[in-house]
């Protein structure tokens, strides 16, 4: 019975290392990932009617998620929403929206559209 055992554990131990191997062979045979394109990130400011904390929480736990953003800071001293964001994924009018939506007024502040190229 001990040697059932021992010869189990050595063929099991067997299958065990060359699973192993082969998946990192696998893995080593395939092509590097393509580097990102460049992105467009664009930063807007919008000013809105927030009043208090609770405001300032639910418009950052809802613009943060939106697809695109990358950055995004809301000022509740300035009542001001300030968001990086790809625009190629998104633009100022779904923000807008967003923001409607979540029962606020948006309106972009002057001059604060700023294209930026990443590389």
């Amino acid at each position: 019975m001990k040697r059932i055992l021992l010869h189990l554990s050595l063929v099991l131990s067997f299958l065990l290392m060359a699973g192993m191997t082969s998946s990192y062979a696998y893995a080593s045979s395939q092509k590097p990932r393509k580097e990102k394109a460049s992105e467009t990130l664009t930063t807007v400011t919008f000013t809105t009617n927030m009043h208090c904390r609770n405001c300032q929480k639910k418009l950052t736990e809802n613009l943060s998620f939106m697809k695109g953003v990358k950055d995004l800071e809301v000022s509740l001293e300035k009542q001001e929403i300030t968001l990086k964001y790809d625009s190629r994924k998104t633009g100022e009018d779904a923000f807008v929206k967003e923001i409607n939506r979540l029962g606020y007024k948006a309106e972009k502040k002057a001059d604060s559209a700023v294209p930026q190229k990443v590389k």
